[in-house]
C-alpha cells in the first residue's frame, strides 16, 4: 500500500479521535446545529474521501499486483474501513447521549487499527 496514505489516514484519525474524546469527557453530543459540529463532520468526511481513495488504490493494487497476500481477508479490509465511519457517525448523531459519541470514537480508533492491520497484510502478515 502506499504509505503516505496510510500515514494520512493515521494522522486524520487522531485528530478526529482527540476531538471526539474531548466531546466524550466534556459530556456533549455530536449535534449538527453547532458549527464546530458541523466542523467535525466535515473533517469526518474529508476522512471518509481519504479511506474511499484508500480503497481505489487498494483494490487496483491487488488486482494488478502479483505479490502474495490473502486478497479476500485484504477486500474484505478495504470494504470494511468503507463502511466503519459512516455506520460510527450515523450512531453518534442519532444517539444524543454520551454513549453515541462513545461509539464514534470506537469507530475511530478502530479505523487506525483497520489501516494498520491492512498495512501488515500487504506486507505479506495475513
Amino acid at each position: 500500500m502506499i504509505g503516505a496514505v496510510s500515514g494520512l489516514l493515521y494522522a486524520m484519525s487522531l485528530v478526529v479521535g482527540v476531538w471526539v474524546a474531548v466531546k466524550l469527557v466534556s459530556n456533549s453530543p455530536v449535534l449538527l446545529k453547532n458549527r464546530a459540529d458541523r466542523a467535525l463532520f466535515w473533517t469526518i468526511s474529508a476522512t471518509e474521501v481519504v479511506v474511499l481513495a484508500q480503497a481505489i488504490i487498494g483494490f487496483v493494487a491487488m488486482f494488478t499486483s502479483d505479490r502474495e497476500i490473502h486478497r479476500l481477508t485484504f477486500g474484505a479490509y478495504l470494504i470494511g474501513l468503507l463502511l466503519l465511519l459512516p455506520i460510527g457517525t450515523w450512531w453518534s448523531l442519532g444517539d444524543r447521549s454520551r454513549g453515541g459519541t462513545a461509539v464514534l470514537l470506537v469507530a475511530v480508533l478502530t479505523l487506525a487499527a483497520m489501516v494498520l492491520r491492512l498495512s501488515q497484510i500487504w506486507a505479506g502478515y495475513a
